[in-house]
Formats: C-alpha cells, structure tokens, sequence
C-alpha cells in the first residue's frame, strides 16, 4: 500500500550535449532508467525541440551516483537527430527521429539464487526511429499531410547493448547500435514471427519472464497498412491498424549479449503502445485503443507466447483518452495504472492532470480510486491552458529496496517555435514559460512497508 506521494519538481533540465541543450532551443521531455550496479544508475533522456508536434531529438544517457536523482559522473548520446536526412532518396527532406527510451539488464554484480548472475553488467537500450518531413522555408515539421510512405518506410526500433567499466564511471559497448530484428530475421522487410514487419516501441521497461532474468519480455506494437497510428483524425480500417505482440529475449552465453529469440502471435487490433507485468503466476497486459472515448484494453495470461492470442478485455474506466499509458506491478504486488483522463480532469484535459490507479486484476481490471500524481496548473507550471500542457510518458523506475520508489513524467507544452505564417496548422507561439516548463520531472512513491530491491547484491 502507498503511504504517501511526494512530488519533488524537476529532475532533468539540461544536459550537456552539443545540438541537445537548452542553449540549441531543446529539452528532456521523455525519460526512463535502470540500475547498473549497486552504487550506479543509468537515467535516459528523450530530447524534443519546438518545431511542431512530436519534434523528437536525440537519445541521452547519464551515468549516475547514489539514485536515480544522483550526480551525474558522465553523460552521452545512444543516438542522434540529423536535420538533413534523406531517406527515401531526394524525394523528402527529413528529421531523424528517436524517442521511448527503455532499458534492461541484470546489474553488475547482482546475486541470482545465491550466486553471481552470468548475465550481469549485460544491458540493453532500445528506441524506435522515425522520419518527419521537414520543411526548411518554414522551420516545422510536418504533421497530418506528411505523406504516409515515410513514416511506412522508416518507422524502426532500434537497439544497442553496452557494459558499465571496470571504474564504474563510464560504460563500454558490448553491441553497436542496429535495427532490432529477431533472431533469423536478419534481412528482408518481416522483422520478426507471423510476417511482422512496421515494429514502434513500448514504453516500459522489459521485465524478467524466468527466475534466472536470462529472459525477459515486453511488448512492442505492430502497423499492418497505411493508417497514421499518430493522428487521431485518421480513422482506424481493418487490417490497417496496430496489433501487439510480446518480444522474448534471451542472454546468449556464448555471444555475451542478448537476442531476441521469439515473438508472439499479435493480438488486439486497434490497439497500440502496450505494458505487461507480472501478477501472481500470470501476466497481466494492458494497450491504449485508437480514437478517443474508448477504454483501454487488458488481458490476463498465464503464458504471453501461447499460439492462441488472446481477446482483450475493454474497462469502462479510467478511459485514457488520446493518453499514453503505463502499467507496472510494484513491490508491494499491486498492479497500477499511470495515465490520463479526461472525465475525470477538472480541466477537461486527457493529459493533464496524471494519475496512477490500483488495478485489481481479479475483478474486471476494475480501478479503484486514483492518486493525482501532478497537475501542472496547481504546481505553477509556466504553460497557459491555451497552450496545452501536457503531463504523460509516466515511468517507476525499477525498485532499489527500502520503503520508496521513484516515478518520473514528462511535461511538455503545445506551443511552438514557428511563424504563424509559415505553419499550416493552428499555432500557439512558444513562450519562456513554455520552454522552461518542459523538462522531465519526478515523484516519490513511499510504501507502508520496506520491500526487497529488484536485485540483491549479495
């Protein structure tokens, strides 16, 4: 049971990386993290610029000290955003694109059973890459009236894998970075089991799916035609629209890294941007449905792989209207659900305020009452309503032992750094308050009860 959730402010502002600082007009706006060691922590960081809807960056890493929130002994870039990329020939100048951040791996020197786990200081990172037209005259970003075949055609994950050093004060790569593609899908345009090709990202972190953590799981979502997963004014069609699917990794002994060895049938039509977490000897699973007004879709399955997909179930609340969602289970083994809804804002806004909700997976998925995690208005965000604040992208970071746990969000504005005369679509121009309001900021959750770390260090 949660005793207490403390806001604490910002806890990424900045960094220090030429082309993704606050001085080039960008900022953090999506985080994540993971343990590497007992003393070290990975905190990873979406960058976003101002120049029209979903203007993501670069991949950022910080080697941190002491926590999640602790000083940074080096920071670097998994992956970075070009303005002049052209990859469909010379037809579209484009922006490489690169967002969802997720990472995991067993730390170093972890215990598994009693002994040092063979597949410690082993760590993954992956994203999915995007191109977006952009168009130079006007300094934007297309959106809605980008032509589909770019985003058909470049729509990726990518991953690389790396080890923390021998000082534990940088990290060293174990596997370059490359599109991620199942184990004897090396080439061709299917990445993966049941002809599965157009893969974007989850936004957790992958999970254990064996006692050992030589494998674990996650979902990714899947694009079968030409409907724009991203605009919402674009109607779902049957056979166009995303499906999930869970991806095995599995530790290999003998390449010292990890691979993806198997995917699932995929399952829920319509749905997208989808969780899984352990509960109990099952998994539950929870995806976001295209369209607004619609409730989310969960199951529960004793075996995520099982060649019969599954048939989701549709909750009637919350509704996470046009809301990315997360779910985790936490160490007190209560599911819980971080998302918006608009129902239920006092606002009227699907992401503004967030919240988190105890799911009980015995009854329906039935939620009970919410925790407000942060409404921008009520903290004194510097974004006027007008300007659409937006508080998503909600993560807990793997638990590191003790009564606490932290919980970071994005908060992000829809204004932009572009001529109303140049921009196609309504503007609302990019204030100081806009920008220095966007940036990654952090919670801690504190249990009525102390609970084991993640990992135990012997």
């Amino acid at each position: 049971m949660i005793k207490r959730l403390e806001h604490l402010g910002k806890l990424i502002n900045d960094c220090t990386i030429p082309g993704e600082r606050r001085a080039d007009q960008v900022a953090p706006a999506h985080g994540n993290g993971t343990q590497l060691a007992a003393n070290r922590f990975m905190a990873l960081i979406a960058t976003r610029g101002f120049r029209g809807c979903d203007d993501d960056r670069s991949i950022i890493w910080q080697l941190r000290r002491d926590g999640y929130d602790g000083p940074i002994i080096r920071e670097g870039m998994f992956a970075q955003s070009i303005d002049d990329w052209w990859p469909l020939g010379d037809k579209y100048r484009c922006v490489k694109q690169h967002g969802h951040p997720v990472a995991f791996g067993v730390p170093k020197g972890a215990f598994i059973n009693g002994q040092p786990a063979p597949n410690a200081n082993v760590f993954v990172v992956k994203w999915r890459k995007l191109a977006r037209v952009f168009v130079p005259e006007g300094g934007y970003l297309m959106f809605q009236n980008q032509p589909e075949e770019v985003r058909a055609r470049t729509q990726r994950v990518e991953w690389c894998q790396f080890r923390l050093n021998d000082a534990e004060d940088d990290i060293e790569m174990l596997q370059p970075v490359r599109q991620l593609r199942q184990l004897g899908y090396e080439d061709g345009e299917a990445v993966a089991d049941h002809g599965l090709a157009r893969m974007n990202q989850t936004f957790v972190q992958a999970v254990p799916l064996n006692a050992d953590a030589s494998e674990w799981v996650d979902i990714n979502h899947f694009y079968d035609g030409g409907g724009d997963i991203g605009a919402q004014s674009i109607p779902l069609r049957p056979g166009d629209g995303a499906r999930v699917a869970a991806l095995r990794y599995r530790y290999s002994v003998d390449r010292g890294v990890y691979e993806w060895v198997e995917t699932s049938p995929p399952f829920g039509e319509g749905f997208f941007e989808a969780s899984i977490a352990p509960a109990g000897n099952d998994w539950v699973i929870a995806a976001r449905r295209i369209g607004r007004d619609i409730g989310i879709g969960w199951v529960r399955v004793s075996d995520p792989f099982s060649a019969t997909p599954p048939a989701l179930t549709i909750s009637d609340e919350p509704r996470a209207q046009g809301c990315p969602l997360t779910v985790y289970r936490c160490p007190d083994g209560v599911i819980r659900l971080l998302t918006g809804d608009r129902t239920r804002s006092p606002h009227g806004e699907g992401r503004n305020p967030l919240y988190m909700w105890d799911i009980n997976v015995d009854t329906g998925f039935m939620a009970g009452e919410p925790q407000e995690v942060f409404d921008s208005y009520k903290a004194g965000v510097p974004i006027i309503k007008d300007h659409g604040p937006m508080v998503d992208m909600a993560k807990l970071l793997p638990h590191t032992g003790g009564n606490a746990q932290t919980l970071i969000h994005r908060v992000r504005t829809c204004a932009m750094a572009v001529k109303e005369a140049d921009y196609p679509y309504r503007i609302r121009p990019l204030t100081e308050g806009d920008f220095t309001g966007t940036a990654i900021y952090r919670a801690r959750l504190t249990y009525t009860e102390s609970y084991p770390g993640m990992w135990n260090f012997g």
